[in-house]
């Protein structure tokens, strides 16, 4: 269910569902407060699911925050402010670096969870140009007719159009993410490309810094979990965060992709992740 927060001069919209002990989800680009993946398991397993739409999506303004730094103070002082004072934060691709920020100097994160996630700036073609302001209205219009073109497809050809959408951040073969992808990884996949859409938080999600000093204060315990498949989020993600956070746990996912809730390892990492959950929580 969406509800609709106004804090601090801001209104940004977050699901709340479940009971239990809190995970603070903070979902990544293209999509906001009804993110899926392993939202409802997690649920099922007895924990409260907060996912807030981050800058740029769902109904949070794009001005809520400028950096990471600054939305880990604002989720920090908004979750106190409604007598949350223990949670465990579940970071998702983009939304690695407000996680990373969430849990450093922060006695009320018991937990974090870095899966797929950035966490240092990330690196692509033209990146100077994407971030220009006089071409954000373009590629507001590129995004919206690119998740045209993806919902139409799911539509028709739900089967081969679920490959497609894994290719694209993958580094594996077409037909091996074909072999790899079972019925419910479909399903999955045609409900996150339905649902999911452009939004004006890609400009955040491509000016996004962590600085290395910021992973080295998590004293919290940490579980990485990332895929060498993975074209989006680099594996090397992964091991910065490793080497910069000396006791922090890892999985390396088996995932076709980028996403490590589909594919041969997905519910084994599922498990992990809640067991890991439920072993920290305080």
């Amino acid at each position: 269910m969406q509800h609709i927060a106004d804090w601090k001069n801001h209104r940004f919209d977050y699901r709340d569902s479940g009971s239990g002990p809190v995970v603070l989800l903070i979902h990544g680009t293209q999509s906001d407060y009804r993110e899926v993946y392993h939202v409802e398991r997690l649920i099922d397993a007895g924990y409260r699911v907060i996912v807030p739409s981050r800058p740029g999506y769902g109904k949070t303004s794009l001005d809520v925050a400028a950096s990471p730094v600054e939305l880990a103070a604002f989720y920090r002082e908004w979750l106190l402010s409604r007598q949350i004072t223990s949670y465990t934060v579940y970071g998702i691709s983009a939304g690695g670096p407000t996680a990373i920020a969430l849990a450093s100097h922060n006695p009320a994160v018991s937990a974090l969870v870095l899966a797929c996630a950035m966490t240092h700036q990330i690196s692509l073609p033209y990146q100077t140009w994407l971030v220009k302001p006089f071409l954000q209205r373009p590629l507001q219009v590129a995004q919206q007719l690119l998740w045209y073109y993806v919902k139409d497809k799911l539509t028709k050809f739900p089967q081969e159009a679920s490959v497609r959408m894994v290719e694209m951040t993958s580094l594996l073969q077409r037909d091996d993410i074909r072999r790899q992808l079972s019925g419910t990884d479909q399903q999955l996949l045609y409900q996150v490309g339905l649902q999911n859409g452009p939004g004006r938080g890609v400009l955040f999600d491509l000016t996004q810094q962590i600085d290395r000093p910021l992973l080295q204060t998590i004293t919290c315990p940490v579980l990485i979990v990332h895929s060498k498949a993975d074209r989006a989020v680099p594996f090397e993600h992964a091991l910065y965060a490793r080497r910069a956070i000396a006791h922090a746990q890892f999985i390396e996912s088996h995932s076709p992709g980028h996403l490590i809730w589909i594919g041969p390892s997905a519910r084994r990492d599922e498990r992990m992740i809640e067991r890991f959950i439920a072993l920290n929580h305080l």
